[in-house]
């Protein structure tokens, strides 16, 4: 008997030409669980019978929706990192690495395929929309990083994707996992240039990118989702943790307004993932006493566009961008 098991478990994804079309998955995926969604309206037979006991109940419109929670390596997850943002550069040679850019977009254009092999078959998923990525650390550990979105429909006998297709793809990491010790954490006023600013010792951080997308839509013409798009504004925010309360300038900053930039940059030889928040300010920023030990301190923050280019030390006038060198040498998007 064939019985599913979890450490055999592999993910593949591949941008797709149509949304809803699905392709062989080309791309594993450094994932630690997932949580691929299948739901079925269920419609209640409200009919009066002359007895207790319900009719059968009415199946319909169906809803796939995912998240996926990954640990961040220095190259691996580019793929779903700029399909996330909307969009990417062509990376530059720079040694025997490439340089890149992930920027935002305003609209999202890039959908994919992802297939699961879970030992019993191949669960595939088409027409795959990331409404929101969460990039999260804490002191002494691996950074973690989750995608959330929908897909459009779920195919249990593709013949597109087969065991045969995941189990060959490559499964090992091409770069290593990004470490909170390799972070450089610098925020300060627009006007100071990080650069000449001191590095901030925080204990854990999270950032979080929500492209406010629809996706629970349908009309009269099929039970599937239409095609996720934004319904709102999107919106970034980034979270931090101070693990002794040392200064007041955090209350400062919140209490004057004080627009911010600030830089996550992560580092291991040549390699980098490099955070960069042109303008955030501070909502709130308290240091409660909780008993005997150390004052520690939260920071929530928004992040905003920057059309006036303010900020020092970015020129970017979108709310975040993240520039990499790592060994992908075509754009993850082409």
């Amino acid at each position: 008997m064939t019985i599913g098991k979890g450490f055999e478990g592999i993910l593949g994804v591949a941008i797709e030409t149509d949304w809803g079309d699905p392709v062989e998955v080309t791309k594993a995926i450094p994932f630690v669980s997932e949580s691929f969604g299948r739901e079925i309206e269920k419609h209640a037979d409200e009919v009066l019978r002359g007895l207790a006991g319900r009719g059968a109940s009415i199946a319909g419109n169906k809803m796939f929706p995912f998240t996926i929670p990954c640990k961040l390596t220095y190259e691996d997850l580019d793929l779903l990192i700029a399909i996330a943002m909307g969009a990417t550069g062509s990376p530059e040679a720079n040694g025997d690495l490439y340089d890149n850019t992930h920027a935002l977009a305003e609209t999202l254009d890039y959908f994919f395929t992802a297939a699961v092999f879970k030992g019993v078959s191949v669960w595939e998923y088409a027409g795959c929309k990331i409404d929101t990525m969460k990039l999260s650390g804490e002191a002494n550990k691996p950074l973690d990083i989750e995608f959330g979105g929908a897909a459009k429909d779920l195919d249990l006998d593709s013949i597109i994707n087969t065991a045969e297709i995941l189990q060959a793809l490559d499964t090992e990491d091409a770069a290593s996992k990004i470490m909170f010790s390799d972070l450089e954490f610098k925020i300060a006023a627009q006007g100071d240039a990080l650069s000449g600013e001191t590095e901030k010792g925080i204990k854990s951080f999270e950032l979080t990118l929500n492209n406010n997308m629809a996706l629970d839509q349908f009309d009269n013409r099929a039970q599937l989702i239409l095609e996720p798009q934004r319904n709102g504004f999107r919106a970034i925010t980034l979270t931090f943790s101070v693990p002794r309360y040392e200064a007041d300038t955090y209350m400062d900053w919140r209490d004057a307004d004080t627009p911010l930039h600030a830089w996550l940059k992560f580092t291991s030889g040549n390699y980098k993932f490099d955070v960069h928040l042109p303008n955030l300010r501070v909502d709130k920023a308290e240091a409660p006493i909780g008993g005997p030990g150390l004052i520690e301190q939260t920071i929530p923050c928004t992040c905003f566009r920057d059309p006036g280019s303010v900020s020092e030390s970015f020129t970017l006038t979108d709310e975040m961008e993240i520039d990499v060198t790592n060994g992908t040498a075509a754009s993850p998007l082409a």
